[in-house]
């Protein structure tokens, strides 16, 4: 969508002459850092014009409110596009602005709740216990004939000649880490907070396994004569060359695997599935088989580029990527079931200034001590 397409839109939903269809595509241009300075400077001459005072301020953040259902008429309330700029990050709350409500801001201690960096434990053979951070470069281990090194946030395995005694390592971020790894074979894994996995260091026999938890993103190393399965819960994935998510946290509903290309094959209790491209496999507790359905891409893979996506996402799912990240103690007053928020953050910010993004958009306010957040709907 071009600047002037999007300017003809911001004047239409100004003017409450905008459509379903319309306001939906406004909707995902404001979430898109693309066009992101043209639609702050057409909404910073709009509060300072004729554009009706909706009570939000100027905090430092991109905003953006809407309504859920199809536009209709807005005497209680004006539903408008609301500025508060700069820090990288755009919220959008599914909501009508109350008459006259005043904003309550997030109450943060002095000591910033800073996000997560690149750290995580390996555990060799053995049962040694290695920090992979800043400090430990260079090789680290030797795993049979598997040389182990380590640099610039990236853990590699180089075999050289053959091995015969296989040999286990385990690679475990923590709340507020991420790490990336090479396997033995080539395939590259990316670790998000709180995840693990348990791999080979050279891979032997006729197939290659490796087990996760967390959630873990993999490009497979294509070697049809020695196909890769991934073991997590009780689900196994058989690849032969692709790229796919895996989401497995326990505290989370269900198990997601997002394909990205290549084609996977999914089984569970003896029942199979076959993923293709641009599709997603949900199996929760309650499932018999797994959920196919079309896969949201951005917001699956967000957290890979470094950001935080929602779309229409419940409070409690956001709270639990925020607690992974920040290592927070989340706890909830009252009901926040109908609190669904969409919006773009960037992973690099300090927790304070997502909380005040949050509490923006009116729908939910927080108390913070340390880093136990309450979580309280406005």
């Amino acid at each position: 969508m071009t600047t002037s397409e999007i300017k003809l839109l911001l004047e239409k939903y100004k003017n409450n002459e905008i459509s379903e269809e319309e306001c939906l595509h406004l909707l995902r241009e404001v979430a898109d850092d693309e066009h992101a300075e043209a639609i702050k400077a057409d909404i910073l001459a709009a509060l300072h014009s004729k554009v009706p005072d909706a009570g939000w301020n100027e905090e430092g953040m991109l905003m953006s409110i809407f309504r859920a259902e199809k536009p209709r008429s807005r005497k209680r309330g004006y539903i408008a596009l609301a500025a508060v700029l700069a820090g990288g990050m755009i919220i959008v709350g599914i909501y009508t602005l109350p008459e006259k409500k005043p904003v309550v801001t997030a109450r943060v201690e002095h000591h910033a709740l800073t996000p997560g960096a690149t750290k995580a434990m390996l555990t060799l053979a053995d049962g040694t216990v290695v920090p992979l951070d800043s400090a430990s470069t260079g090789t680290l281990a030797q795993q049979g004939n598997t040389q182990v090194l380590n640099a610039n946030g990236h853990l590699s395995y180089k075999t050289q000649g053959n091995t015969a005694e296989v040999m286990y390592n385990k690679v475990m971020t923590p709340h507020g880490g991420q790490y990336q790894l090479t396997l033995a074979d080539g395939s590259r894994v990316w670790l998000n907070a709180a995840s693990s996995i348990r791999f080979p260091t050279a891979f032997t026999g006729s197939e290659r396994q490796v087990e996760v938890t967390g959630e873990v993103y993999f490009e497979i190393a294509k070697q049809a004569s020695q196909p890769f399965s991934v073991r997590v819960n009780d689900i196994d994935i058989k690849v032969l060359g692709t790229s796919f998510n895996i989401m497995a946290y326990s505290d989370e509903q269900a198990v997601k695997t997002t394909l990205v290309e290549g084609v996977v094959q999914l089984t569970h209790n003896g029942q199979s599935s076959v993923l293709k491209p641009g599709l997603q496999a949900s199996l929760s507790v309650q499932d018999k088989q797994f959920v196919i359905t079309p896969a949201d891409m951005e917001q699956t893979l967000a957290w890979k580029d470094g950001k935080f996506r929602f779309r229409n996402t419940n409070i409690k799912t956001i709270m639990r990527q925020l607690s992974r990240w920040y290592d927070m103690d989340v706890t909830y007053q009252g009901d926040v079931s109908d609190i669904d928020l969409t919006g773009v953050i960037s992973r690099r910010e300090e927790a304070d200034k997502l909380l005040k993004a949050l509490e923006t958009t009116q729908r939910v306010h927080f108390e913070v001590n340390g880093n136990k957040i309450t979580v309280i709907p406005h």
